[in-house]
Order: structure tokens, then C-alpha cells, then sequence
């Protein structure tokens, strides 16, 4: 019965022969081969296409992802910058508390020694010196009532210009120092540390408090948070002075004229002196701009003021509010009030003005400056030219360049491209044609101002390695006295040529 059953089904489905077998095979393989052909061949297609896309949209979407990645990099720079400064500082602290703790170890040891053998010699001051302690345990020293006349310093302590006792100079208890060594600070300690804020009044507080601690000391100039403003404020201080002593009276018998000149020797002297890597700077830029604000803040006048440059004109908040110095330096008004707001008591404020100044750009076209660039827009910083013109190369002064230059390296690398690429983009012509560096304000934020057109636009066109503008360091006495030689030496040999009659 089963036989019959199994013919049965093998004549409805008759085997399939070998040769059937291999074309059914070869019609398989030839439907998966199109079918990868036609994959590789839309992707070929999709690659001309984007190989096809205009430059300026390449170079947009590199733009783009080189700024996502500039700006992650300076956020990882900034985050190592601040662990790295408290790092330091926590270093320091507890170096400090170390030493000042060994070293008070070390004096109470050597007091306590010496007192018992005080008391081994007196037993009668032994009885006294117990009561004394039992009484001042009992009662907490008020330092704002305390009195410093109560005080009887010792004569070596005193300073040695200072004529008047020390109770009737009307200082606060802040400059006393009650420790005992000394009566006065040299410096108000952490009087310019972050402990305090940053804005506006704690600047005054602080700079009220540095100006009385000089003059009890008997110093003309003083320590701020800006060495930059302390050596600016004293320069414009001993020039008044002595134009004075000269009988300089500007609008009467002498030209409002005739003060820039001192204006300008004071100025080169001091950046030559604390800051020669910066010369460069002043002898390519506009910096008779700098010399135009210092005289102008030596005797405002309206003269004086109408040859201020419009970007330089102090604002409202500049002339309110007390400030650093320097912070007038920079052409920018809405950055001057915000700086003005936000870190007149910043310790690091110098080196916010030099990160700044170094920021001055000017916007232009690529393809004018590079050779079969595209016409995009980006920004040169000045910085980077006036180095590149002042490096030591092989070509001098006559080498004359026509732009665009070769390639971007020639472009910073050669002082005849560098020449004409600053003469092409006006940076000659001062402040006036200057935006900031886009970076500037990643790093300073709380400057930004949405309603100026400070901030440069388009991509940047950089040298390999760019440099920052250095500030001075602080006063000491030696510069202090060379200050005052050379305004004497100067301002004397002026004022006797000009007054000697003519051979």
C-alpha cells in the first residue's frame, strides 16, 4: 500500500535536473551582481556630487566645525588654566601656613624660654603676669575702637620722612600692624587678592586704603592691582609737576600745543624702558592717540578734547567712577564701561588690557591678500603683521611687495608682504579701523555688547605662532628714580635750548 502512494508524489513533483539547477544558480547571482552595481554606482553619483559643491560651501562647513573645535579647545585651555591657578595658590597657602606656623613655634619657644627666666629672677612679676592674663581673658580686643596712640612704638619702626607721631596723622586701625613689628603695612595684605570682588566699590575701597598706607610711608606712587596704571599715574604726576615748576600755563603764554611733545618722551621712555618688545607696536601703529588722552588728562581743556580721537572720548562711567588707568587705553567705549563695572578691582586686569590690544583686527578680503583664494571675508590680527615686519630677516626696508602674496606663510613670514598687507588694511591710520578678535569674547564673555559692532566677522588668517603684548612690572624704587631723572634731565635741556637766543 505504501509503494503506490510514494510513485504517486514523485510524478506530481518530477526532480529537478542538474542543468536547471545551474541556471536558476546563475540567475541568482546575476540579480545580486546589478544590485551591487547599482549601489556602487549611486555612491560614485553621490560623491561627484559633493566633489561638485561651489568652495564656499566647503570652506563654510570647515569654518564651522574649525570654530565647534576652536571653541572646545580654548573651554578644556580655560578649565586647565583655572585648576592649575588654584592648584598654585592652594600650594602657596599651605607653604605659608607652614612656614608661619613654624616660625611662631619657633618664637613662642624662644619668648617662652626668656620669660621664665624673667620670672625665675622676679617672682613678684610672675604673680602680676598671671593676674594680667586672668584679666585679658576675660575681655576681646575691639579693633575698631582700639587706639593707636595707646601704642609706644620703638623709634627704628618709625618712618624716617615722617615727622608727625603716629596718633595725630588721623589714620585708620586698618594700616596698623598690632602684630608688633612694625606699625605700618608695606602693603595692605591681600588688599588686591580675589577675596574681593571685582566692580567698582571694592576698587575704591582698596585704592583708598593702598593711598593712605603710601602716605604713611612716605612713598609718591603706589601698589595697585594694575602695575600698568601705577606707572602711568606717576608719570602723569611728575610731568604735571614739573611743567609747573617750569611755569607751564597752557592757553596763556604757552601753546596747548607745545605739552605733547613732553607727552610723547615720557610715553617712549617708559615703554622703552619696561616694555622694548613692545616698541614695534607704537613706531607702525597710531600711537599718538595714547599721547592726545594723556594730555588731555593733564590739562583738559577744550582743545585738548577736540583732538581726541571719538573712540577715546571718556564716557559717562569713566569719568564717575574711579578706575585703572589703563583701562582708558583701550578704543572700545562699551568694553571700557563693562571693564569699568566688572573688574576695576581684578588683579589681573593688565593682562585683560593685553589680551585685548592684542586683539585688534581688521576685516578684509581673502582673495586680496592670497593668491587664487576665494572671496571670503576674514580678519588679520595687527599684532601678527607688526611682528612679522619687525623680524629679523633678509630683506630691508626698500623691499617692496604687491599683493596678494603667494601663500599664507609668505604672507607672515615675509616683512615686504607683511608691510603692504598693514599699509592695504589702514592699520596705519589708528584705532578706527580696528574690531576684536571673535576669541577675545570666549574668553571675557561678560565684555561682549550685542548692541556694538566691535566683534570681528569671518574666519581668521593667523601665522602659525602669535605672540601677546607684555605689561610692566611693578614700581620699584630704582624705576621710581629714573622716572624722575630723566622728566628733569628733559624738561630742564628743553626749556634752556628754547630759551637760549639763536647763533
Amino acid at each position: 500500500m505504501d509503494s503506490p502512494s510514494i510513485s504517486q508524489g514523485d510524478d506530481k513533483n518530477p526532480p529537478v535536473s542538474e542543468q536547471e539547477r545551474k541556471k536558476l544558480r546563475n540567475r541568482l547571482s546575476q540579480r545580486a551582481f546589478r544590485r551591487r552595481q547599482a549601489e556602487c554606482i549611486r555612491e560614485l553619483r553621490n560623491r561627484v556630487n559633493a566633489d561638485q559643491r561651489p568652495d564656499s560651501e566647503r570652506v563654510e562647513a570647515l569654518q564651522k566645525e574649525n570654530q565647534i573645535l576652536r571653541k572646545q579647545l580654548i573651554e578644556v585651555q580655560t578649565k586647565m588654566s583655572r585648576m592649575l591657578a588654584s592648584v598654585q595658590m592652594l600650594s602657596d597657602s599651605v607653604s605659608k601656613t607652614l612656614d608661619n606656623t613654624a616660625a611662631g613655634d619657633d618664637l613662642d619657644e624662644r619668648d617662652g624660654d626668656a620669660e621664665d627666666l624673667r620670672l625665675v629672677d622676679d617672682p613678684g612679676r610672675k604673680q602680676s603676669q598671671q593676674l594680667y592674663v586672668s584679666d585679658s581673658s576675660l575681655t576681646s580686643l575691639d579693633l575698631e575702637s582700639f587706639d593707636p596712640s595707646m601704642l609706644d612704638f620703638d623709634t627704628p619702626f618709625a618712618p624716617a620722612n615722617i615727622a608727625a607721631p603716629v596718633s595725630g596723622s588721623g589714620l585708620t586701625s586698618e594700616v596698623v600692624n598690632v602684630a608688633g613689628t612694625n606699625p605700618f603695612y608695606s602693603q595692605i595684605p591681600n588688599i588686591w587678592s580675589h577675596e574681593y570682588q571685582m566692580g567698582m566699590q571694592p576698587y575704591l575701597n582698596a585704592i583708598n586704603a593702598t593711598a593712605e598706607s603710601s602716605l604713611v610711608l612716605g612713598k609718591d606712587y603706589s601698589f595697585t592691582n594694575s602695575p600698568f596704571s601705577d606707572h602711568i599715574q606717576l608719570l602723569r604726576r611728575m610731568l604735571k609737576n614739573k611743567l609747573n615748576t617750569l611755569g607751564f600755563i597752557p592757553n596763556a603764554h604757552n601753546p596747548v600745543q607745545s605739552v605733547y611733545q613732553p607727552v610723547l618722551m615720557v610715553l617712549s621712555m617708559f615703554n622703552s624702558m619696561t616694555r622694548p618688545d613692545v616698541m614695534a607696536w607704537y613706531a607702525k601703529t597710531r600711537f599718538y592717540h595714547i599721547i592726545e588722552l594723556t594730555a588731555w588728562q593733564l590739562y583738559p581743556s577744550s582743545a585738548t578734547f577736540n583732538k581726541l580721537h571719538p573712540r577715546y572720548r571718556p564716557t559717562k562711567a569713566q569719568l564717575e567712577n574711579a578706575h585703572p588707568g589703563i583701562i582708558d587705553w583701550i578704543p572700545f567705549p562699551s568694553i571700557r564701561d563693562r571693564l569699568i563695572q566688572l573688574h576695576s578691582a581684578n588683579p589681573h586686569i593688565d593682562q585683560i588690557f593685553c589680551d585685548a590690544v592684542t586683539g585688534y583686527v581688521v576685516e578684509a578680503l581673502m582673495s586680496d591678500l592670497i593668491l587664487g583664494a576665494p572671496q571670503i571675508t576674514v580678519y588679520v590680527r595687527v599684532t601678527d603683521l607688526i611682528n612679522t615686519m619687525a623680524s629679523g630677516t633678509s630683506e630691508n626696508e626698500s623691499t617692496i611687495a604687491v599683493l596678494p602674496a603667494p601663500d599664507i606663510t609668505t604672507l607672515f613670514s615675509s616683512p615686504a608682504f607683511a608691510r603692504a598687507a598693514f599699509g592695504k588694511l589702514n592699520m596705519d591710520k589708528g584705532a578706527g579701523y580696528y574690531k576684536i578678535d571673535p576669541a577675545f569674547f570666549e574668553k571675557y564673555p561678560e565684555l561682549w555688547d550685542q548692541a556694538s559692532d566691535l566683534t570681528a566677522t569671518g574666519m581668521p588668517l593667523k601665522p602659525k605662532y602669535q605672540k601677546i603684548l607684555t605689561y610692566p612690572k611693578p614700581l620699584d624704587p630704582s624705576t621710581v628714580d629714573t622716572y624722575r631723572s630723566f622728566i628733569d634731565f628733559s624738561l630742564d635741556a628743553a626749556n634752556t635750548i628754547s630759551m637760549s637766543p639763536a647763533s
